[in-house]
This record gives C-alpha cells, structure tokens and sequence, in this order.
C-alpha cells in the first residue's frame, strides 16, 4: 500500500510519469544470505574490465562487472548537467569509472567506498573529460537496461589493549597485540579495507615502540634526527624522528615539492597520518603522504605561538640544556656575544628556508633540489652566545629569528655601506635597557642539532650544536 504518493512528470530521465522519486535505483544485497549469493555467483562472475572490447558493438554484450568503490568524487558539469564519477576496481586490479549523469548522482549518496558494485548491462561509452571533450578511455554509464546491485561494506574493529605499566614506563600508552593480566581497558578500533587497524581516533599518545604491521592513521610526536631528499628528481623525503622510546625513519611522500616550510635536525614536530607496513624484505616500513585525509605536519619548534603560550612549556635555565637534548627549551636570556664574522647574508629557498647554491648555471635548493630563481630571499646566518644567571650558550640561527637579534632586515643590512654595517653590529653588543639598565631579555626556543645529518640545508661549514627556532624580544 502506497500512500501520500503523487505521480509527477520527470525532469529528465525518460519523461515517463512515476510514483517514485527517481528511476534510478540500487539494489541491497547480503553476501551472507544464500539467495543473494547466489545472484552474485551466477551473474557477475564471467566478465572483468579487461574483457571489454573497444568496438562500437561492445553495447550488444550483455556484460556484468562487479567491482569494489575506490573513490567517489565530483566531475565537471556538461552544459549544464551535474555529472559525478565512481572509480571501481575488479578483483583483476583493473580500473573503470562509473559515470552519473544528471540525477543519477543522487545515487552516490548510497555508495561508499569499500563496497561492493553489481552492474547489469551498464552502457559503455567513451569517457567525456573536465574539458568536454571525448577521450579513448571507456567508462560505465547507468543506461536504460542497467540494473545496479550494491554489497555495503561491513566494517571490522579490533579491540587494542592499554597497559597502565607500560604508560608509567614510557611516559604513555604501549600498543600490544598480546594479552597481559594488567589489561586496565581495551579500546575497540576500526580496520581498513586492507586489514589495518585505524589509529586515528586512538585516545591515547602513541610511541615509536608500538609501531607494527597493519597500522593506519597514527601521530607521533618526537625529535628530528635527520631528514633528507631520497632523490634529486623525485617528491619523496625520508624523516627520522625519535621519542622516549626509539627511532623510526619514516618516508614523506608528496604531490609536488617539499611543501612543510623549514624542518631541521633537533625540531620537535607531530605528524599525523602515518602508515605502517610490512615491505617484500619483511622490514617495516612507515610512510606519510600529502594531502591524505588525516596528514598532519605541525613544527613545534617554529611556531609563532610557542614563546607565547605557557601552557606549552616551561622554562629552562641553560644550565639544563645538557641533561635534555631531545626537545625544544624555552629560556629567558639576553645576547651576551654576536660573533661577527660569522655574520652571512645567503640567498634562502622561500618555500622550505634552506640555503641556495649556485647549480649548473642556475640556483638549486640545497634541501629539496629544487630550481628556484623565482623563489629566494634574503636572509641571516648568525652565530651568537646567549646567557641567563645559570650560564651560556654558543649557539646560531637564521631567517626571521636572526632578524629578531639584529633588529634590521636582510635588505636594509645590505644597503649599508661595510663601515656602518660594522658600526651597527657594535651597537648591539652592548644593547642597554635605559629603564633599570639590565640587558634586554628575550624568550628563545632552543634545540639541539649536534646530530646533524643534513649540513646542507644551511651551509657547509661547521655549526654550533644549539639553534635558537625563535626569539621574542620580553615586554
């Protein structure tokens, strides 16, 4: 029994007056109910994508595809008619599109990726592109002899144990895949597609030490030991981090070029999206890439709020510094000694901060390679001893935290002829509060970079072990 029904003329379509909404429709089915396999089994297991022929008699083969959703996403409209594309891949790994037309894409509202599609005599066409023009490539249509079955996906969790003696070991969670008798609670996580448990809702911090096969959507939060390009040419970077518990080199993945801005030795930093697998050699491999949902890059280091917000740190006399060379301090100081023959003014790459060369008769990034005539600024190289009532520090800095100390930019300094440069530098060794005439103190965030492993990506010569990744001069 129908009620509350009126029939109405369609819009498009084949402008046949109709009860339902539309007449496009997806069919449910239970892989676990006898009948519904059953369909499965007899009607969509004698062609995959690779069997289509290219010929315009293809439409007169009854084909049926059942293919798993990879991706739903929007297409151009085609004067304009609302078009939307489903990207389906069959149990051969070969790819093909599904293309709705019109309201058709109101059934995309029904599918999600990872589910399984039946399709019936869909009609083969070549595919129209974002430029309107008709490629070589086939796609599938819902045509007016399509009848479109879909299995949704049933999502698998796991339960993943959280060890409170671990946590105090640690200073956090110890992820396990085995059981223990001091299981104090067990969160219960999705997989994947793939089998991967999905850490991205995981409500507890993370570490190195719990990084095994199978693992999709963890953070981590730790101390950049090294990172650099794996090639000349390519988009991928490798990163090793280290925490409380260990080291992971990971492998940063990108669209285009570096697009992280400056990330150096010593820099605490949290990434999220990161996945875990095993490689063909049966070594674990951790991978990050770019512009995936859930990637994260935050440098703690060189955040502008970091000095600012207290809640963030605590301050650290410099008499500490030795003992915790693993993070980021924050310490209250005045500039003791600006070294000046240290002083350089380099050309800096603008998109990741690292210093340019001279490359082949053009400038090349000394980080990420990159040709980069277009993209440079200039920008200080400082050595400098700090000092607060504990002790001293030697230590260096470049970019705006440079400017910072020297109080004049890259260009203005240039402008000076070399005696009142000299002149100018005197001036701040001796920079005096007039009001209780103290030296003028300012908040630094320092790290440690005595591992270097990338001189490069500021210069050649040998650098001071401590850096100061920002400085704000105190009110």
């Amino acid at each position: 029994m129908l009620t509350g029904c009126c029939l109405r003329t369609a819009m498009e379509g084949s402008g046949h007056a109709r009860i339902l909404p539309t007449e496009y429709m997806v069919i449910l089915l239970d892989e676990d109910q006898d009948e519904d396999a059953l369909i499965l089994a007899a009607q969509f297991c004698t062609y995959s994508f690779s069997s289509v022929i290219p010929e315009e008699s293809r439409n007169n083969v009854p084909y049926s595809f059942y293919a798993r959703i990879e991706k739903i996403e929007s297409l151009d409209p085609f004067r304009c008619t609302e078009r939307m594309q489903v990207i389906l891949e069959d149990n051969d790994d070969a790819k093909m599109k599904l293309v709705l037309w019109g309201e058709q894409t109101l059934l995309a509202n029904l599918f999600s990726v990872g589910s399984m599609l039946a399709l019936d005599r869909p009609f083969i066409a070549n595919f129209i592109d974002n430029n309107h023009e008709e490629s070589q490539e086939l796609c599938l249509e819902y045509g007016s002899a399509t009848q479109v079955y879909m299995v949704p996906i049933a999502h698998q969790e796991e339960q993943v144990p959280f060890t409170p003696t671990t946590q105090a070991k640690s200073q956090g969670p110890r992820l396990s895949c085995v059981r223990t008798d001091n299981v104090a609670s067990q969160v219960t996580l999705p997989r994947d597609l793939h089998g991967s448990v999905d850490f991205s809702k995981y409500p507890f911090r993370a570490y190195v030490s719990d990084l095994h096969d199978k693992m999709v959507g963890i953070s981590l939060f730790g101390t950049v030991t090294s990172v650099c390009k794996v090639s000349t040419s390519g988009t991928t970077f490798y990163l090793e981090l280290e925490d409380t518990t260990g080291v992971v080199l990971m492998k940063l993945i990108f669209i285009g070029p570096w697009s992280l801005g400056r990330v150096g030795v010593g820099h605490m930093v949290y990434i999220s999206g990161l996945t875990c697998a095993l490689s063909s050699t049966n070594t674990l491999e951790v991978s990050w890439r770019e512009k995936e949902q859930g990637s994260l890059f935050v440098n703690l280091s060189l955040l502008p709020a970091l000095l600012n917000s207290t809640c963030l740190h605590n301050l650290s006399p410099l008499s500490d510094l030795p003992c915790s060379t693993n993070r980021t301090h924050i310490s209250r100081v005045w500039v003791d000694h600006i070294d000046c023959d240290s002083l350089k003014v380099s050309l800096f790459h603008s998109i990741c901060g690292s210093v340019v060369n001279e490359h082949s008769g053009g400038l090349q990034c000394s980080f990420c390679k990159c040709a980069c005539e277009s993209a440079c600024v200039h920008g200080f190289q400082l050595h400098l001893t700090i000092a607060d009532d504990s002790g001293e520090v030697f230590a260096w800095c470049v970019g705006q935290t440079a400017v910072e100390f020297l109080q004049i930019s890259p260009d203005e300094y240039l402008e000076l002829p070399e005696d009142e440069r000299a002149m100018y530098l005197c001036t701040l060794q001796n920079d005096q509060d007039e009001d209780d005439g103290k030296m003028i103190r300012t908040m630094v965030a320092i790290a440690n970079t005595r591992k270097r492993a990338d001189r490069c990506a500021v210069g050649d010569e040998a650098i001071p072990a401590w850096e100061i990744t920002r400085a704000q001069k105190c009110e």
